[in-house]
């Protein structure tokens, strides 16, 4: 199976996991959106500890106050695509996040000789 590098777009999404949207938490509202516009796929992490603008330290090695613990959520896929993506997110998140894009490169794979010969 041959692979080829193709310029891609990473967008990265850092919001805190207590965040809310139309009452339901933040980070579902903003898979759905990557799902909508057609972003390929996304993943979403959590976060052991963070800490923000306020400088307050958010852990879950302390249960008694563990909260607002971090979401990292990633789609890779093509600029448009997740430029338009982005601006959507942008706009949903207000101020309650981070919005990043990157350049990147993917490998995808590319057909064979047989595999074209055989189609």
């Amino acid at each position: 199976m041959a692979r080829t590098l193709q310029p891609a777009t990473k967008l990265t999404i850092a919001i805190g996991g207590d965040e809310r949207h139309a009452h339901q938490p933040l980070y579902k509202a903003v898979l759905m959106v990557l799902h909508e516009t057609g972003i390929e796929g996304a993943t979403l992490t959590k976060g052991a500890m963070s800490y923000g603008r306020r400088r307050r330290i958010h852990t879950m090695m302390n249960e008694v106050t563990m909260e607002n613990l971090p979401i990292i959520i990633e789609a890779v896929d093509e600029s448009a695509r997740v430029a338009a993506a982005a601006e959507r997110i942008a706009e949903l998140l207000g101020a309650h996040g981070l919005v990043q894009l990157q350049p990147t490169m993917v490998g995808r794979r590319r057909a064979t000789d047989e595999e074209r010969s055989a189609s």
